[in-house]
């Protein structure tokens, strides 16, 4: 059963899931997480990549994981998700384009983004053009390369890097459809477009909007979807950190401290610190509150269809005591816990289940990143912040191997041929020395027989037939050696008979990489002295490994006098 592994970076720890994906439920294979030290990543952003690379060295150690490859995510205000309206055009045109048409509605300097995009639908405009409505995603490049870097620093690659809001939409909405399928609608940006039509909206019955607020500690993400297709995206810079850091600075004590104090808050200890903790995280709660309910009041007004149905919290900073119940309060709508192990199989190698049980708030975002490679119907392409030299890097390491696969191929067929050919010159050379031997014992007998004249007569008749047996051997290792000598370095062959007669032939079949490969094998091998009447009776374009294109041909010649063995001239000048 396949396996992918979901990393979260988050500002407190780095986490990982992996996930075992197939047929039925999905099932949670093994789960660690490593804690990190304050600054290394601030609002979502890796600012430290060589300490976030250790923490997650250690994870790898410490949770078991053997999987090199990862999908990750990003999440803070250097990326921007819109939802925009361009000409129709065919896809191998559309990325060129795409970075002149876009730079009025992201707010990063085109140079400065690596942009990705989903066709979500196509569309009519205004005077009847055909439009392509995209998910457009912007992330700022410096910004991604320090993720990159702290990955790398892991020895470990990524495979996709995804938006922390749509894994967590992945991970708590069963039956998202897949952002890749036609149809599907995406997410608004962190300033959705002023006319407030959602994207893909139409007649047609929708399902009741859901929130999902996720609490980070240097984010909250504010999310609005229907029925899993996004509607609205916002990153918020306030989160859990500004509570532990209003604590810190408060009571004067260090923000380790604050933190476990946060979380040990409580109005109606008699501990005195503990009252004021509790104090000082309701009065800092109400700005998150405040932040949260402006984004959904702000969805709300830009909707043309009823309010939303209920808010689904999560996140390590959701852990706060009195979060659930004051959102719930402002915002006037049912407030949930996240259940993002809802459906899953728990069976954590080598750990207690209930420890992954009492940490599900805090795995949302690395499930949904372990449900971005999950195979979907249609197997249509997923944004991903990947910038387009590294994935490109990648598909020339992949050529390269390509490569050195084939000059091996073709060295160990020669080095069989030549195998071959050499038993079969053995095989000539063990006859000859027989007939040899039955030369000489016939000489020995002539001396001693009356008859002489007859003796000699069936020797001559004998030496004859010999002769007529070698007279037209074709010297084949010496053959092989020539096209070896000759032979194009991007051919290879995968076959090769010869045929001794008058006249002898040869018929190879072989590859390259294109047409020009056939070509060069004809242009060198036709000018072998041995080799005549060479031709090409078919060269054909295939598919090889991992999808890469390959040039399959056959070849003809007759061979000349050059190609012949020179036996039957020894054993006639030894008559």
């Amino acid at each position: 059963m396949p396996t992918v592994v979901g990393l979260d970076i988050g500002t407190h720890a780095v986490r990982a899931v992996e996930l075992a994906l197939g047929r039925g439920d999905p099932g949670l294979r093994r789960f660690g997480q490593v804690a990190l030290p304050v600054g290394a990543v601030v609002a979502g952003e890796v600012v430290d990549p060589p300490t976030v690379a250790s923490a997650i060295r250690r994870l790898w150690r410490e949770g078991g994981f053997k999987a090199k490859s990862v999908v990750t995510g990003v999440s803070n205000p250097r990326v921007v998700a819109r939802t925009v309206d361009v000409p129709a055009m065919p896809e191998d045109e559309l990325r060129s384009a795409l970075r002149f048409q876009v730079q009025d509605l992201i707010p990063i300097p085109v140079d400065e983004a690596i942009l990705d995009y989903q066709v979500v639908e196509h569309a009519r405009g205004e005077e009847g053009q055909d439009l392509l409505r995209l998910l457009l995603v912007a992330a700022h490049q410096d910004m991604v390369r320090s993720l990159i870097a702290a990955v790398d620093g892991a020895n470990l690659r990524i495979d996709r890097i995804d938006l922390e809001p749509f894994a967590l939409i992945r991970a708590l909405h069963h039956g998202v459809p897949d952002l890749g399928r036609p149809g599907a609608r995406a997410a608004e940006g962190e300033e959705p477009a002023g006319d407030g039509e959602a994207p893909g909206a139409g007649p047609e019955a929708r399902p009741p909007a859901e929130a999902i607020v996720g609490v980070g500690a240097g984010v909250t993400n504010v999310i609005i979807h229907e029925g899993g297709v996004p509607r609205f995206v916002r990153t918020l810079t306030m989160a859990g950190l500004s509570i532990t850091e209003a604590i810190a600075s408060e009571l004067e004590i260090e923000l380790d401290d604050a933190e476990d104090l946060k979380r040990r808050a409580d109005p109606l200890s008699g501990d005195e610190q503990q009252a004021r903790a509790a104090q000082i995280v309701a009065a800092n709660l109400a700005p998150i509150i405040n932040e949260i309910r402006g984004s959904l009041d702000f969805y709300l007004a830009q909707a043309d269809d009823g309010g939303i149905s209920r808010v689904v919290l999560t996140g390590g900073g959701s852990r706060v005591a009195g979060l659930q119940d004051q959102l719930a309060a402002a915002l006037d709508v049912p407030v949930e816990r996240a259940r993002p192990l809802e459906g899953i199989q728990v069976k954590p190698a080598g750990m207690d289940e209930q420890v992954v049980r009492d940490a599900e708030d805090l795995l949302a975002v690395a499930i949904g990143y372990g449900f971005t490679a999950e195979p979907l119907p249609g197997k249509e392409r997923r944004i991903t912040l990947l910038p387009a030299e590294l994935v490109s890097r990648r598909v020339e390491q992949r050529r390269a191997v390509m490569a050195g696969a084939g000059v091996a191929a073709l060295a160990a067929l020669l080095v069989a041929v030549w195998l071959g050919r050499q038993g079969a010159v053995a095989d000539e050379q063990r006859r000859a020395e027989a007939a040899e031997a039955e030369t000489t014992r016939l000489r020995q007998e002539i001396a001693q027989l009356a008859d002489v004249e007859g003796l000699e007569a069936e020797l001559a008749r004998r030496r004859q037939t010999m002769v007529a047996v070698v007279e037209d051997e074709v010297a084949w290792p010496r053959l092989l050696q020539e096209i070896a000598a000759v032979m194009p370095n991007d051919v290879w062959l995968t076959s090769f008979n010869g045929s001794r007669g008058d006249p002898g032939t040869i018929s190879v079949s072989g590859m390259g990489f294109d047409h020009t490969s056939s070509a060069r094998w004809l242009l060198r091998i036709n000018e072998l002295e041995s080799i005549a009447g060479l031709w090409l009776p078919s060269s054909a374009v295939s598919a090889g490994p991992a999808g890469q294109q390959l040039v399959t041909f056959s070849s003809n010649a007759n061979l000349t006098e050059a190609a012949r063995s020179d036996r039957a001239e020894q054993l006639a000048e030894d008559g």
